[in-house]
């Protein structure tokens, strides 16, 4: 049986909590996260991680993913890129990493184009607001 490369950790949170608790929270699962990769034989420091967050009525589903291995190189390689809600949930979540990092963390490897296109062609199809993604279709 071949070991696992990748790791996901899910934690729910409030919309309405205090900002600080928000920050908290996704602290303490980046820490759990490292204690488990450590635990299982990984080196923190040699993984790829990526945000991913859902957003519910009154709640954010918050996810953070370790990939290492297969599962890092299949990432960097812009082989499977992510579509649909992944693609709006991992762009948001990513976003304040700059538009070349979360294209990378998104499976689009240096197709910084093909992620804006991408996301673009999402949105209207989901009905969203571009407005909450410019900062990534704007550079």
């Amino acid at each position: 049986m071949p070991k696992p490369t990748q790791a996901h950790l899910d934690r729910t949170i409030k919309k309405n909590q205090p900002l600080e608790l928000k920050q908290k929270t996704l602290s303490q699962m980046q820490y759990y996260m490292g204690a488990k990769l450590i635990e299982v034989g990984i080196d923190p420091q040699s993984v790829i991680y990526r945000w991913s967050v859902k957003h519910k009525e009154d709640e954010q589903i918050c996810t953070l993913s370790a990939f290492w291995g297969e599962s890092r190189k299949k990432l960097l390689s812009g082989e499977e890129p992510l579509t649909g809600a992944e693609l709006i949930d991992c762009a948001r979540a990513n976003a304040s990493s700059g538009i070349k990092k979360a294209a990378q963390l998104c499976g689009y490897s240096t197709d910084v184009s093909g992620f804006q296109t991408a996301l673009k062609q999402t949105s209207q199809e989901m009905g969203l607001s571009i407005e909450s993604l410019k900062n990534l279709l704007n550079n």
